[in-house]
């Protein structure tokens, strides 16, 4: 999914969450690939490390398997990588979907900085990288338990801020995309501006701009749209009468329906049935 994201004011969330905790914070789309981080990614050991294809190949599918356990928990995740390291990981929302993450990660919960030194050692050598990260190793954060709880919590909060000031998005179309199959799954249900804002974490402001831009007449002819094409459907496919399709799609007033109906492809329902 293409995100877009508001660059400047994450930048600012992401610097503030590490003067706070010292830890380096990344936001990920919704495949696992990085978009954007704070400190942003240089020499340090596990990019390093991830020069080897096979301990990439490893951190990959580590990632790819933390992000899993975060879609089905629908939350804060906090784990501990294949090389060791603590990392956690929190959606970003759109509705009914996921659409990235942030998440936090390179830093140890031991204590013992001479065996955790010679354990990082012992790995790089089994990798073939050699003794040239000894600097790095050194410079790996380590935090105990309940800092590390603090400093996910901490991450969690970020994302709902995120979500909350819309900083990651989908683009336009594929926002629109989710809204129109999200209608199309509650059709049966009440659904307007209030309930889709809520729905996909926007403002009023946002949806209507998106409306004005893909789609012809405002969200609300749009729903009344899907309404009466899911109607048609059900005249032309089923034995349900017309006053339980009415119900189906979502219409409250049965004589409203009849008249917007025949508005709207000029023939009454029951015509449209035989």
């Amino acid at each position: 999914m293409a995100l877009l994201f508001e660059n400047t004011e994450l930048m600012e969330l992401m610097q503030a969450f590490h003067k706070l905790t010292g830890i380096r914070i990344i936001l990920f789309d919704e495949s696992g690939t990085e978009l954007l981080s704070y400190p942003p990614q240089n020499e340090n050991f596990c990019s390093c490390m991830r020069k080897n294809v096979e301990f990439d190949k490893k951190c990959r599918a580590c990632d790819m398997q933390a992000l899993k356990k975060v879609r089905r928990l629908k939350g804060l995740y906090v784990y501990k990588c294949h090389a060791g390291f603590i990392e956690a990981a929190s959606p970003i929302n759109a509705g009914e979907r996921i659409i990235g993450y942030m998440m936090l990660g390179q830093i140890t919960d031991n204590k013992n900085k001479e065996e955790f030194f010679e354990q990082m050692k012992a790995l790089a050598k089994t990798y073939g990288v050699g003794d040239s990260l000894d600097g790095m190793i050194s410079k790996i954060k380590y935090r105990n338990e309940k800092q590390i709880l603090a400093a996910a919590k901490i991450l969690d909060a970020c994302t709902g801020y995120v979500q909350m000031k819309e900083y990651v998005h989908p683009s336009g179309k594929e926002l629109i995309d989710q809204i129109e199959q999200f209608v199309e799954t509650h059709i049966s249900e009440k659904i307007d501006v209030e309930r889709l804002c809520r729905e996909f974490h926007i403002s009023r402001t946002r949806l209507y701009d998106l409306t004005r831009q893909y789609i012809n007449g405002g969200i609300a002819s749009f729903i009344r749209q899907k309404r009466l094409e899911k109607a048609k459907l059900l005249l032309k496919t089923t034995d349900m009468s017309i006053s339980e399709i009415s119900d189906a799609v979502g219409f409250s007033d049965y004589n409203y329906f009849l008249r917007v109906f025949k508005k709207e492809y000029g023939v009454p329902c029951g015509k449209i049935r035989k």
